[in-house]
């Protein structure tokens, strides 16, 4: 991770994808590619007949359409469809796609004239009303039913049949494998691990070696998968609450930590539990969860007392996934090299071989302790190796060629053209709670950004929905301070900029009067870093952002970092003196006590508040929050919304949907909704292979 990606064409901020964008611009749409071999439902028609076929549409006296910066009809044209020579025929629907995709022309029309925009938009509608009427009915017909604003989400302008083709072949609810679990196999993933050790930093991988009290059986809350979770007993077996600060676990017992020097498989107890939290409740990517503790009791060798430092009647919520503190052996910290040196857990698989910077081999553990509903012992496969990839392209390709066997895959684009190529590959597309977003941070202790008109004005200045069309072809949710259910918008048709308000709304000339009364009438400068990150597009996202701050007069320099220094900047570790492109902050579990009391209250540190954000009036709302005993929560929630909607502390825009896709020879075990490769432990230790999976052998990571 880290490397540079090469510079993308500028134009892409303007939603105008041109020909020489490295990124495919029209073969997601339905039929492009029988269109190219003729198909006679759709006739092909070549650039210059179609040109004539639209001349009676003339702009100014001289002949010229006035689309300003766009230039004239043809040079749009070329550059919606490309100026290859070889594709010298286009088809109607295919034009009339490609516009309407690109109909988020705001930021250039806008620089012109009222009277030269008006021009300039009857033009262009005078063009595709012609498109249309020349568009042969039957072949709409010969297609099936056309599509209509309610068969696809907000932003699906170029795929609404791709994405119903996605809803038909793969159900939310998948299909039940056809035969019992078969026991073998390596399975292959993709991954970006420093360290084998959960003191130094924290990744979702670490769940293969290291056990929390409890996991989820179902990913999180509805939306993501239309259900309520329900939590995977591991090393705590029950746990009951005293009052809302006390609670206590009981703790399975019989269970041991991995059979290597120097813990030797001696069993697990309260008291590791009780050290395992203490160690780690000052790191940063176990901070979270952590700050809610304020004292560990050891009852007996079985009971551990939690005694929080504040009322949570859901504190059993915190103690799920690694994104709690891991049970770790004091032997193996204490030893020489710590637990990169001797990774030993009670999980279900044990480090065999590391290799910094290309991979790692992790192999079964005999005396793993949870079996499946049948008695059977967990996990079925013999060996995990993980692949460090450099970036997205490479995961493809290596997927592609039965070398990865699951992974995540990052935008609608990716998708299709995997479908082409491995077409018996399996899917899971997952409406996203809020992880996965596209957003910005600002450092609020740094000027301007401690004034409120200036953070409204550069969320003002962002179109949304042009975002959602770059990033992901319009395949996305828009995204507001924390997650929508949170807030009681329990139904997707309610994820709108009405639900947001004005903040939210693109409104470039509102921006500039809002930076200009703020004392800034002629912009200021910004550095806005970023990086490449495993399955998102960090490198157009900051394009298109830099370009609609640029048009309100913000002068933007882009820094991109080294993956690992950006991932300390967006878990708080490391400052960062403007502004941080970053997804939502790191560690967030799926309470409201994780998304917003514990991000937005200004007692907590950096590692957790990342923006910095201190105001009175917020750290109120959320302390009544916490102290009420649940029946005006959902009132206070929307009240939080609210406060937090106006106040913009974070610039959120959209969240895409999870693609998580696996070969067909693999079932992904108990939970196919684990969108994050790795991120749920019991993806690798419920998963198994069928017979027609490739033989591996794992002696050694290089094989």
């Amino acid at each position: 991770m880290g490397r540079r990606a090469p510079p993308r064409d500028n134009r892409v901020a303007d939603g105008l994808r041109q020909a020489h964008d490295p990124r495919p611009l029209l073969p997601e749409v339905p039929g492009a590619e029988d269109a190219a071999r003729g198909d006679p439902i759709h006739p092909p028609v070549s650039r210059a007949a179609h040109l004539e076929n639209l001349a009676g549409c003339r702009g100014p006296a001289d002949g010229r359409p006035p689309l300003g910066a766009l230039g004239d009809l043809g040079t749009l044209t070329n550059g919606i469809l490309g100026s290859r020579e070889s594709s010298s025929e286009i088809t109607l629907p295919q034009l009339l796609t490609a516009l309407v995709r690109r109909r988020s022309i705001g930021p250039l029309l806008e620089r012109r004239r009222s009277r030269e925009m008006k021009t300039a938009l009857s033009f262009l509608a005078c063009n595709i009303a012609l498109i249309v009427l020349a568009w042969d009915p039957s072949g709409a017909a010969a297609q099936g039913k056309p599509a209509t604003p309610g068969d696809a989400p907000g932003f699906a302008y170029a795929a609404p049949a791709f994405i119903k083709e996605l809803d038909t072949r793969f159900p939310a609810q998948p299909p039940v494998p056809p035969s019992p679990p078969r026991y073998g196999g390596v399975l292959h993933f993709p991954a970006t691990v420093r360290a084998f050790d959960p003191t130094a930093g924290y990744r979702p991988e670490l769940a293969l070696v290291w056990d929390t009290l409890t996991e989820w059986e179902a990913t999180w809350y509805f939306p993501e998968v239309q259900r309520t979770p329900v939590i995977r007993k591991t090393l705590a077996t029950s746990w009951e609450t005293v009052d809302p600060s006390t609670w206590i676990f009981k703790l399975r017992q019989g269970v041991k930590f991995h059979n290597r020097p120097p813990v030797n498989g001696r069993e697990m107890t309260a008291e590791d539990v009780k050290y395992s939290y203490e160690l780690l409740k000052d790191k940063a990517q176990y901070s979270t969860r952590a700050a809610l503790v304020k004292a560990i009791q050891v009852v007996d060798k079985y009971t551990v007392k939690f005694e929080l430092s504040m009322p949570d009647p859901k504190f059993y919520l915190n103690v799920v996934d690694s994104l709690s503190p891991v049970i770790v052996p004091r032997e193996a910290v204490e030893a020489p090299g710590g637990l990169a040196e001797n990774p030993i857990g009670t999980g279900a698989f044990m480090l065999k071989e590391f290799a910094p910077g290309e991979g790692a081999l992790l192999v079964r553990n005999p005396n793993y302790y949870l079996k499946d509903k049948d008695g059977r012992p967990l996990p079925y496969v013999d060996a995990v190796r993980l692949y460090f990839t450099k970036d997205p392209a490479t995961d493809t390709a290596l997927f592609r060629t039965r070398q990865l066997d699951v992974m995540r895959v990052s935008t609608l684009d990716v998708l299709y053209a995997l479908m082409k190529t491995v077409p018996e590959m399996q899917l899971y597309r997952v409406p996203s709670f809020g992880w996965g977003d596209y957003g910005v941070s600002m450092a609020l202790d740094k000027a301007p950004y401690g004034d409120v008109r200036v953070r409204q004005a550069l969320s003002m200045a962002i179109n949304r929905e042009v975002v959602g069309e770059v990033i992901n072809r319009g395949d996305a949710a828009l995204y507001g301070p924390f997650p929508w259910a949170l807030a009681g918008y329990t139904k997707r048709a309610d994820y709108t900029s009405a639900s947001l308000g004005p903040n939210y709304e693109y409104n470039a000339k509102k921006a500039k009067e809002l930076l200009a009364a703020a004392g800034y009438p002629n912009g200021f400068d910004m550095e806005l870093e970023w990086a490449e990150f495993q399955g998102w597009t960090f490198n157009e996202f900051v394009q298109l952002v830099a370009r609609f701050f640029g048009d309100v007069g913000v002068r933007v320099k882009l820094k991109q970092l080294e993956t690992s220094t950006w991932i300390a900047k967006a878990a708080g570790v490391q400052p960062f003196p403007h502004t941080l492109a970053a997804f939502s902050p790191i560690g967030a579990g799926p309470s409201f006590m994780d998304w917003v009391y514990l991000r937005y209250h200004s007692s907590f540190p950096r590692t957790i508040n990342r923006e910095g954000i201190s105001d009175p009036k917020l750290d109120d709302l959320l302390t009544t929050w916490r102290l009420d005993p649940g029946e005006k929560r959902p009132v206070i929630q929307r009240a939080i919304w609210d406060h937090l909607r106006k106040n913009v502390y974070r610039i959120t825009t959209i969240v895409p949907p999870h693609y998580r896709i696996a070969q067909a020879y693999v079932h992904a075990g108990a939970n196919p909704y684990c969108w994050f490769p790795g991120y749920c432990s019991y993806e690798a230790k419920t998963a198994w292979m069928t017979e027609k999976a490739p033989s591996r052998k794992f002696e050694k990571f290089a094989q």
